[in-house]
């Protein structure tokens, strides 16, 4: 993703300014070659990035008129950044964009990926809704983009549409839509900051561990687990439960759930925390003291969290 073979040369020269440049230099050259050979996959993002607009835009009417106008524009700003920043990211990783089957070159972006384009552009909305405790509103938008990371992964697998960029792109967006949640909800006062803290502090384990392993032992590719699946959903689900019952519980009601709901997203958070430390420490151990394994070479690997990495 980030061109091991330059990459290759900065690991080895130490991370010296020089050597940082000139792998800047390397990849900006890379991407300036492979954009204009690759048209029609860059005039299909472009395409997917402005119908999402058009869509976005038609939300931000429709919220303007029924909420304020200041809803709207909030909305458009801040999804049109993220929906500017995720295409940047796609044309610049557009080597990516390769079927996992076999490696046959894509010429249109994969709807799978639009789908998740569809989930990150959506945060805004989230945020606006849980701030303004539009509970109801915020659990439909919550359901919606929860089904879109099902739909998109189910959908690449029957239409044989799974592609490296996807693999990449959908856990990012996971990471930023589920830390957003639970920094909304703490920020407005609906979640106890320990229990958001301890959320963010996994999902930072996640980002940094695989960007250690990715700078200072090689290329990572990213592995769900069965265990990170079922926490994942038991935890989206307890969000989803949550929202919705800030919006019907009496306040009777609401003290006597609500620090239950709170308890379980903590446990749950913790369980991960253990066990993306467990699993980061036991593959340093064994990257120190590498054993033969009986399982070919491109399927080797070392796991921090949910991300494998092929050894260095």
């Amino acid at each position: 993703m980030l061109a091991e073979d330059l990459l290759r040369e900065v690991r080895s020269a130490g991370f010296s300014p020089a050597a940082i440049v000139g792998y800047v230099r390397g990849i900006a050259s890379r991407v300036a070659q492979r954009l204009p050979r690759q048209a029609e996959l860059v005039r299909s993002v472009a395409a997917t990035a402005l119908l999402l607009f058009a869509l976005q835009f038609a939300a931000a009417l429709f919220l303007s008129a029924r909420y304020g106008g200041h809803f709207g524009v909030s909305y458009l700003i801040g999804s049109s950044a993220l929906l500017l920043g995720a295409s940047f990211w796609i044309l610049v990783h557009i080597g990516l964009m390769a079927a996992t089957g076999d490696g046959a070159g894509m010429k249109r972006l994969p709807f799978p990926v639009a789908l998740t384009l569809l989930r990150l552009v959506s945060i805004p909305a989230i945020v606006l809704f849980l701030t303004e405790r539009h509970w109801l509103v915020a659990v439909c938008v919550f359901v919606a983009a929860a089904l879109t990371d099902v739909f998109d992964g189910v959908l690449a697998r029957a239409l044989s549409l799974e592609s490296r960029i996807g693999k990449v792109l959908d856990p990012v967006v996971d990471i930023a839509f589920n830390a957003t949640v639970f920094a909304t909800l703490a920020g407005v006062g609906e979640l106890p900051w320990w229990v958001a803290g301890l959320v963010l502090a996994r999902y930072t384990l996640l980002v940094f561990g695989t960007v250690y392993l990715y700078l200072f032992h090689g290329p990572v590719r990213i592995e769900p687990t069965a265990f990170g699946k079922l926490t994942g959903v038991f935890t989206t689900a307890l969000v989803g439960l949550l929202i919705l019952g800030l919006a019907f519980w009496t306040d009777l009601t609401r003290h006597q759930l609500k620090p239950v709901f709170d308890a379980g997203l903590g446990v749950m958070a913790i369980a991960t925390i253990i066990q993306v430390t467990f699993i980061g420490l036991a593959n340093r151990k064994s990257h120190e003291s590498p054993r033969v394994e009986l399982v070919p070479a491109p399927e080797r690997g070392k796991v921090v969290g949910e991300i494998r990495g092929p050894r260095g």
